[in-house]
């Protein structure tokens, strides 16, 4: 009776386990969509905010100091 008590104790640990490596995963999925969309919704707002270049600016760079 012993043994089944303890394959049913480490059955239910282990179970749990997963239930909270799975609720991790979950929350650090949830966290990174968040953050993708301030980095989407900031990426907008700046270029609503800021005009494009004038055309040809830019494409040169002036090393001389």
């Amino acid at each position: 009776m012993n043994s089944l008590a303890a394959t049913a104790t480490q059955t239910l640990a282990t179970s749990r386990n997963q239930t909270i490596g799975i609720a991790a995963a979950r929350q650090q999925i949830a966290s990174e969509k968040a953050v993708a969309g301030l980095v989407a919704e900031g990426a907008q707002s700046s270029a609503a905010a800021n005009p494009p270049a004038p055309a040809g600016q830019g494409q040169r760079v002036d090393r001389r100091a």
